[in-house]
């Protein structure tokens, strides 16, 4: 069998390419998207200006394969200022998206045959990331806590994975969680970082989210309990944080050793990031943080009244999360989530992401994307509402 035979394509692009056929079948029908993990805002003015600024500059040239010596220390000074944590600029390497330092770390932390556990669900391309770097794959899914009516890791669970597998390798965590809004706790992140050292594995730690928290909740990366990065390597990026999706901005940070390996890798894939979304990504660390609090007071909103709303639906199940900018949740009728997305685009014309798209524990759930305005996430619950209502009569 062959990578092309092996590796999944994504659920979350199979509802997207459905809604593309329902606009060209119905193209005065108005669908409302909340499938994919952005906001509907778009970069804000002052980082798109950075970035036309820095192509008038001449920001259009090659870049080191690991990125710019300027963002590297833009970034040395972030973690110093907002974790307390001194790295290094040989220890990052700037990527297209942090899709691209998944996958750069899993090809060169990951042989053919290695045991990579991935808590879930996850964001599928942690999942096929692994896969195609040839490592068998083991999910560990989260806990859902009824009584809490929250996502909790299983640490028992995953310590017996571990004991488990003949050649493990490599634990892949991603909080705050796409798609649970599940947020570790420092003691978590404590006993992650003991426990594969435990077993002699490698946390990889996508923290990609880490700004956005809600009702007081912190993040503190990880690299402040390992900071010889020796067995940890992060990923994160600008696309979340800073609306930067089609930027395609990301970095990672690890030893300095593996740091130069990877970006070496890096020239056989894309050469280095772009070169002026590099350049924007300075004024962002910058400049953003007024930005961040904005959004989060939106976030904020938009949450609570996604939960409130889903909440009067009989029979559903909304944890409240605690970090990220996704509902998961449960609806009567929701079992095949696949097939309940599917007809929920074709009825309603609100497109959602299956929990089958996120692995194990995430079948009979569904994930919505709330980072979109208030007066259109209104009208896209009340038409699930509707949908989960009309069903509920249907079988009546």
């Amino acid at each position: 069998m062959s990578r092309l035979d092996d590796f999944q394509p994504s659920a979350i692009r199979h509802l997207h390419d459905l809604a593309q056929a329902l606009r060209a079948r119905e193209p005065n029908r108005r669908l409302i998207p909340l499938h994919f993990g952005e906001s509907d805002l778009g970069t804000p003015p002052f980082i798109v200006e950075a970035g036309c600024q820095a192509l008038r500059n001449g920001a259009v040239f090659y870049e080191d394969n690991g990125g710019r010596q300027d963002l590297k220390a833009a970034l040395v000074e972030h973690y110093a200022e907002r974790h307390g944590v001194r790295i290094e600029s040989d220890q990052i390497v700037l990527s297209c998206g942090g899709v691209q330092a998944i996958l750069l770390s899993m090809l060169g932390l990951v042989n053919p045959g290695d045991d990579v556990l991935v808590i879930t669900p996850a964001w599928p391309n942690l999942v096929e990331a692994a896969r195609l770097a040839g490592g068998t794959l083991h999910e560990v899914a989260l806990r859902y806590d009824e009584g809490d009516d929250r996502f909790e890791l299983d640490m028992d669970r995953l310590a017996d994975t571990l004991a488990r597998t003949q050649h493990p390798r490599l634990v892949v965590v991603n909080t705050p969680s796409n798609p649970t809004g599940w947020v570790a706790s420092d003691q978590a992140k404590n006993n992650l970082v003991a426990l594969c050292r435990q077993h002699g594995v490698h946390l990889l730690m996508d923290e990609m989210y880490d700004r956005i928290l809600f009702d007081g909740h912190v993040h503190r990366t990880v690299l402040a309990r390992d900071q010889d990065m020796s067995d940890v390597t992060v990923i994160n990026g600008f696309s979340k944080a800073y609306c930067m999706t089609g930027w395609r901005l990301g970095y990672l940070v690890t030893a300095p050793e593996r740091a130069v390996q990877l970006a070496r890798m890096q020239e056989f894939v894309t050469s280095h990031a772009p070169s002026m979304a590099q350049v924007a990504a300075i004024t962002a660390l910058h400049e953003g943080e007024a930005f961040i609090r904005e959004s989060l007071e939106r976030y904020t909103s938009a949450r609570d009244l996604a939960v409130r709303r889903l909440k009067q639906i009989a029979g559903a199940v909304v944890p409240t999360p605690r970090g990220a900018f996704y509902l998961f949740f449960r609806l009567p009728g929701s079992s095949d989530s696949i097939a309940f997305c599917r007809q929920l685009l074709e009825d309603s014309g609100v497109v959602l992401a299956p929990g089958a798209a996120f692995g194990r524990g995430g079948e009979g759930w569904v994930r919505l994307c709330f980072a979109t305005q208030l007066e259109q996430l209104d009208e896209a619950l009340e038409r699930v509402a509707d949908f989960v209502a009309g069903r509920s009569n249907d079988r009546s």
